[in-house]
């Protein structure tokens, strides 16, 4: 199945409510493309490895390489923002 920009950042966002809402996460506006996990979300290192999973499930396809984005240098990255996440996953789920 080959999904649009549209819809992945649609699936991300609504993976990312699902993490923070119960979190006390003081937003100027709607999770958008420049959102930070980290800075502007407070994600820790487990809840960025929660969602992945949960990033997995949702579009089910289980193992899609995190790591490639996760890691530069073999050190992990500070922080990620969701047009980062995007165009991952837009690579990854349709093969570009």
């Amino acid at each position: 199945m080959q999904f649009n920009k549209a819809q992945i950042q649609d699936g991300v966002v609504k993976i990312i409510e699902d993490t923070i809402h119960d979190w006390d996460v003081d937003l100027d506006g709607a999770i958008g493309t420049d959102t930070k996990l980290v800075a502007d979300l407070g994600f820790s290192s487990i809840d960025i490895i929660h969602f992945t999973v949960a990033v997995e499930e949702h579009f089910n396809r289980p193992k899609m390489g995190f790591n490639e984005l996760l890691m530069v240098d073999g050190k992990y990255i500070d922080d990620l923002q969701v047009k980062q996440v995007v165009d991952f996953l837009d690579t990854k789920l349709n093969n570009n």
